[in-house]
């Protein structure tokens, strides 16, 4: 368990470390765990490391970015959506191609993938445990014939995104380097725009480089549903979760259902919850309006929408919180979209609306284990009060992280 592990760190570490640099450390097996895409599709499979080997593939993973940090952006979505939102207001481009590469993560071959690493890396032993952490297979039970795999990267773990940014390096680079279009990926989602008269040689450059990597990719004229193109000033698309409506941004509906039917569940648990607090209640909502700062990230659904232009979609989900405590004959004092939006926006740094748990002291930490999640921290030292704050608080930033996973992209 965590807490085992959180005794024993030390000399884990120091076993990992061992292990690691006499190229003898070998990964577990992943567990199985699926996630739903909605009705009709396939389910996402996502690979569940052991403790252990989340530290290692953690090691890795910074590892990897500071060998890269040259040649691999990270721009997060709604970076990328700053981008696509200018590139479009500048009126240079008439028309958008949006690709959806197929089963991108299950496709990755592994030889291109090292060979492609090998140009960066000389040390065989770091080389060796990457291929044992991608190579180590994902089972729901595992089985002694269980056979490592030859293909693909698994989903889910810290180095599967930049694998992937290594894996179509070369690819990113000649796109980008096209003065022509402007070139935009996040993972499997590749969107160009373009002048429309470009269009149909870019179909054909494209797919053929995506299939030397193995990748196939969605050719719009055969598969509009999966790969899409159009006009700038008259056709609505999404990319990365938002929407674009000719000038609106906005998010995309399945996200604004989402968040929704969380906020619902909130509150539906409460109803049934024995204990019934109306502070924890009215926390736990707060948390999902305004999102929060942990371990030096931005977390939850309005930071990731940040860049949406739609007031009125805020106005409406206050409208709706306000419904909510209604309904279930609550008064609490609830926070707002629409100020959590503007304080993302012009007063980030200093904003005290968003809770930044980085900076809670030992007193504050206290306040919430003992005043939210009921929890008594008598006789504990400052490091345990440390590790049940962190260990709660990481459960509801995951809860808050369901509200923008497959936000649509």
């Amino acid at each position: 368990s965590h807490e085992t592990f959180w005794r024993l760190q030390k000399d884990e570490i120091k076993t990992i470390r061992r292990k690691s640099l006499s190229g003898d450390y070998r990964f577990n097996k992943y567990k199985l765990k699926l996630i739903s895409k909605g009705r009709g599709k396939a389910p996402r499979e996502i690979s569940i490391p052991t403790i252990r080997d989340k530290i290692a593939l953690r090691a890795i993973c910074d590892f990897l970015q500071e060998i890269y940090q040259d040649v691999v952006s990270f721009d997060l979505p709604q970076d990328m959506v700053v981008s696509v939102k200018e590139a479009i207001s500048e009126g240079e481009y008439d028309y958008f191609m949006k690709f959806d590469v197929a089963n991108f993560y299950p496709s990755v071959v592994h030889e291109q993938l090292i060979k492609r690493l090998r140009a960066k890396i000389r040390d065989e032993k770091i080389l060796s445990l990457i291929s044992s952490a991608i190579s180590s297979p994902t089972v729901s039970k595992p089985r002694r014939d269980d056979l490592p795999s030859n293909c693909g990267v698994p989903q889910g773990l810290s180095i599967s995104n930049i694998l992937a940014a290594i894996y179509l390096l070369n690819v990113d680079k000649y796109y980008r380097a096209n003065k022509s279009i402007k070139y935009y990926r996040y993972v499997d989602d590749v969107m160009i725009l373009c002048d429309s008269t470009d269009s149909e040689e870019i179909t054909s450059d494209l797919l053929p480089r995506f299939k030397r990597l193995g990748l196939k990719v969605y050719d719009p004229k055969e598969n509009p549903e999966k790969s899409s193109v159009g006009y700038l000033n008259k056709d609505d698309f999404g990319y990365l979760g938002y929407y674009f409506q000719c000038g609106v941004v906005t998010a995309r509906k399945g996200s604004v259902e989402n968040l929704r039917e969380s906020l619902l569940s909130i509150f539906t648990g409460y109803k049934h919850s024995k204990l019934k607090s109306p502070e924890f209640l009215e926390w736990r909502v707060n948390l999902r309006v305004t999102g929060c700062i942990f371990q030096n990230k931005s977390k939850g659904w309005m930071y990731f929408f940040s860049e949406i232009n739609d007031e009125t979609l805020l106005h409406e989900l206050d409208d709706f919180l306000k419904r909510l405590c209604v309904r279930f004959g609550v008064t609490i004092k609830l926070k707002s979209f629409v100020r959590a939006f503007f304080q993302i926006k012009y007063n980030r740094r200093e904003t005290s609306y968003i809770p930044n748990f980085d900076e809670y002291d030992i007193t504050k930490k206290t306040y919430v284990l003992t005043h939210y999640f009921n929890k008594s921290v008598k006789g504990m030292t400052d490091e345990e009060i440390d590790y049940h704050f962190n260990k709660r608080i990481s459960k509801q930033v995951k809860d808050i992280e369901t509200d923008v996973k497959d936000a649509g992209y």
